[in-house]
């Protein structure tokens, strides 16, 4: 058995406060445990959780700039100006720029939308591009995922006398852009209520402005309905891995349904290709649909997956979708062999009990981000992964760890102009730095977590909801669970607690022999294994890997729904194997 590097803690909640939401709203006990367990432990908080309402979106004006934004923008379509849409090449960006370009077809204006090239123009904002915009007549550029920290570029641009609004919620730089309108939730001055927002939620916040500033100056906006626009919100927001609570919460949950009947030839297209995956869940998003979206930008061109996203023609829709396959395909390929060669340098490196930087010049710059991902969640600890170009460039994508800021991480150890450029979130920031001083940047980041995160600091400490006991579980309890749906950071998919269970049936199975399907009993008892109730389960061989059949052990559990050919059963996934009678903590729930 592999020990758990996760921290468990049983969450127990206040029986008085379930024992409310059961009766008056007449919940199963366990979805109001787990209710409870979230902080939502009124009756009103319960339900504004449990069926969010558009109409509890803040109003869109206590952005900061929002009533600027939407004002320069009337302006310029009053007068026929010509708008130009700046995006991301990642499926937060992509989502952004599809959503305002749909917004602004409803009110009968045509955009262009703009989405860099992730090798050729790299991320951000780009001079040359944006002098390109401005000498074919832009009057305005609204940028989407990018422009917090471009104040050269945007100050060349507003030089020439064309507008710019800015929509980020990327990590401030140390002045605002020179922006005519600058949205970003962190921004000390703005008064919109959720700071968690991602680039799509704010680029929905300046669709808002806009049509409420367009009716106050007579224009009729009756026809403009935002609901149809909240496909794209829901795939922005869920696979940028924001949190899911509060305003992404509304955002996501009436997106996801949208998304579960979509009319959009694109989406459907996406969809089959994806293959079929049961109810409106996030998880449709973070492993179908997201990724594929994402592909696009990765190895080829973003603008596949935007023309996907908004094409009208069924025809279009299925060759788009079908070439973003085969991208998808190619670039799970690249990223296979560069988390392969990534893990293999950071066994050897020096300082990787605190901090991970490797890179290459025969990496694929499109799957660095993803491998970096995967190896901070193999070694637990801070990770950049840099593809190196020809040219000695080294541009790359970190991920990081409970406790440790990236982006802060970054300005301290490059903050003197040992890196051309970064930035990002907390938990995932980008850089671009020369190759001869990557080992510069990997010592310093070292020392830096080191000195911030303390090595009994580290580990991340996951809740569990309750113990659950095999035969006392069936699909109906997976049912009440999927009304916490969609889950994400901020709202985790509960774990529950196996106490002394034993093994009935232990068989290695996949391509890669890598994952184990079994069934579990309670220990103990007369009866033969055999003819116990049983929980069928399903785990990585890394988690399960030394049990066999008659072994005792506790476990820390998901319980999905595993669902083939049109019929659903239950099925317990193995996140941690643990010595039987293991000590685990408890604490209270308490409110969010």
């Amino acid at each position: 058995m592999v020990a758990s590097p996760l921290r468990w803690i049983l969450v127990e909640p206040d029986p008085r406060a379930v024992t409310a939401l059961v009766d008056t709203l007449g919940l199963d006990p366990l979805l109001a445990r787990l209710l409870v367990n979230r902080g939502h432990a009124t009756p009103e908080a319960a339900q504004a959780f449990l069926a969010p309402s558009l109409r509890d979106l803040p109003d869109p004006m206590t952005m900061a700039d929002a009533q600027t934004g939407a004002d320069c923008i009337a302006q310029v379509i009053q007068r026929g100006g010509r708008i130009c849409i700046y995006g991301d090449y990642d499926v937060d960006g992509i989502s952004a720029s599809a959503l305002l370009h749909e917004f602004f077809l409803l009110l009968g204006v045509e955009t262009r939308v703009f989405l860099p090239d992730r090798f050729r123009d790299g991320y951000g904002l780009n001079g040359d591009r944006l002098r390109e915009l401005a000498d074919e007549g832009v009057d305005l550029v609204i940028a989407v995922d990018c422009g917090s920290r471009s104040v050269d570029e945007i100050a060349a641009v507003r030089a020439r006398g064309i507008e710019f609004v800015v929509c980020d919620h990327h990590a401030l730089g140390p002045e605002h852009p020179p922006a005519t309108a600058f949205l970003n939730p962190h921004r000390l001055d703005c008064r919109y209520p959720d700071k968690h927002l991602s680039a799509v939620g704010v680029a929905l916040v300046l669709a808002q402005a806009t049509r409420r500033a367009l009716q106050l100056r007579g224009t009729n906006t009756e026809r403009i309905d935002l609901k149809g626009l909240l496909e794209f919100a829901a795939l922005g927001t869920i696979a940028d891995m924001v949190q899911l609570r509060g305003v992404n919460r509304i955002l996501s949950w009436h997106g996801l349904r949208l998304l579960g009947t979509s009319t959009r030839p694109g989406i459907q297209a996406l969809a089959a290709q994806a293959g079929p995956r049961e109810g409106a869940r996030a998880d449709r998003v973070g492993f179908d649909l997201g990724p594929r979206i994402n592909a696009a930008g990765r190895v080829a061109d973003a603008h596949t997956a935007f023309r996907l996203l908004t094409t009208r023609l069924t025809d279009e829709a299925t060759t788009l979708a079908a070439r973003i396959e085969v991208e998808n395909n190619q670039r799970r390929t690249l990223q296979a062999h560069v988390v392969q060669a990534a893990l293999l340098r950071a066994e050897t490196q020096v300082g990787r009990e605190d901090a991970i930087v490797v890179a290459d010049v025969d990496w694929h710059q499109g799957v660095v981000g993803i491998a970096a991902s995967k190896l901070k969640d193999a070694l637990g600890v801070p990770v950049f992964v840099l593809a190196v170009d020809p040219d000695g460039m080294a541009r790359g994508s970190g991920r990081s760890v409970v406790g440790y800021d990236l982006v802060e991480g970054l300005r301290a150890c490059c903050g003197d102009g040992l890196a051309e450029r970064y930035g990002g979130h907390a938990f995932a920031a980008g850089v671009t730095i020369r190759a001869d001083r990557i080992e510069a940047f990997r010592e310093r980041l070292c020392r830096h977590v080191a000195e911030v995160l303390p090595a009994d600091q580290r580990g991340e400490v996951v809740p569990i909801d309750a113990p659950v006991v095999p035969g006392e579980v069936s699909v109906q309890t997976v049912d009440q669970i999927e009304q916490l749906e969609p889950f994400g950071k901020g709202n985790r998919r509960p774990h529950f607690l196996l106490r002394d269970v034993q093994v009935a049936e232990f068989q290695i199975v996949g391509k890669q022999r890598d994952w184990v399907r079994g069934k579990v009993v309670v220990a103990g008892g007369r009866q033969a294994l055999w003819a116990r109730e049983t929980l069928p389960f399903f785990g990585p061989l890394r988690v399960l890997e030394g049990l066999q059949r008659g072994d005792r052990f506790d476990g820390v559990i998901k319980l999905e729904r595993n669902s083939f050919q049109g019929k659903s059963t239950l099925q317990a996934t193995v996140e941690a194997v643990l010595p039987p009678g293991t000590p685990i903590d408890t604490q209270s729930a308490s409110p969010q």
